[in-house]
């Protein structure tokens, strides 16, 4: 059955379909976009996620778990060239002998990959998918937290996990994100995911940050941080003139990849 068929009700299946695509929606824009009033919205919310279809938040609503992970395969296969690139970079950039922080998500996945030919690397990630990836490696140490596990994503999650993190002090955290507003602020889907996010942020000398351009035009519902913290921003696309500013005042260096124009690109 496909998400346009899960309700049988044309509102809600549109509703659940701008959901999917991007994770987060607050109520006014669903108003908007559905034409309808924003209590017919909140009644809709109400109802989809009673069925446990999607998610309520205050404000708007997310994708329910069993979404997410249809969602996060989808993502393992878009825009692989542009996550590639990125990490590539974001690879070049730390030295080897280096104590690192990496979250979760098909990004960041891409960057421990490319950071298997390195040397003597320390890496502490709350990610089973990113552990499975570089464990193998003899010259690593590679270390995971206790917690829950997340079944769409494989992390790692709760007070045990964000404990274990705060026992250490990366060199680098690498870490994706839900999205970027203009204003800088960092936002994540998940409250739980982003504990943990937070804490590797108050312990790492540096913050790496991977967005693809869709991240520039995406919704999401807990503030992780600004991107003013960071050391630099890895992109295959330049942020608007807002954000570019603030990252500029801000001293964060902005470092566009580049991908082969013969790939074809594939967006969720």
């Amino acid at each position: 059955m496909s998400l346009t068929e899960l309700t049988g009700n044309p509102r809600h299946d549109r509703l659940l379909t701008l959901i999917a695509e991007r994770g987060y929606m607050n109520i006014d824009e669903l108003a908007q976009l559905l034409d309808v009033s924003t209590q017919t919205v909140r009644r809709d919310i109400r109802k989809l996620s009673d069925q446990g279809l999607i998610t309520r938040h205050h404000g708007g609503a997310g994708r329910a778990s069993s979404v997410v992970n249809t969602a996060f395969e989808q993502r393992e296969v878009s825009l692989t060239q542009e996550k590639r690139a990125i990490a590539e970079a974001i690879a070049d950039y730390i030295p080897d002998g280096s104590t690192i922080f990496i979250t979760i998500g098909t990004t960041v996945e891409h960057v421990a990959r490319a950071l298997l030919n390195h040397n003597h690397l320390r890496i502490i990630t709350n990610s089973l998918r990113v552990a499975h990836i570089l464990y193998k490696n003899p010259r690593f140490e590679v270390m995971v937290p206790g917690g829950t596990l997340r079944p769409h994503n494989g992390g790692i999650i709760g007070p045990a996990a964000t404990a274990f993190v705060a026992g250490f002090r990366a060199d680098y955290l690498v870490t994706s994100m839900g999205a970027i507003e203009s204003d800088g602020t960092l936002l994540e889907f998940d409250v739980n995911e982003a504990s943990v996010v937070k804490t590797m942020m108050t312990y790492s000398r540096h913050i790496l940050l991977a967005a693809d351009h869709t991240k520039y035009h995406t919704s999401a519902a807990v503030e992780i941080g600004n991107a003013s913290q960071s050391t630099a921003l890895f992109t295959d696309e330049q942020p608007g003139p807002a954000l570019q500013h603030l990252l500029k005042s801000s001293r964060v260096e902005i470092v566009p990849v580049t991908t082969s124009a013969s790939e074809e690109l594939t967006e969720t």
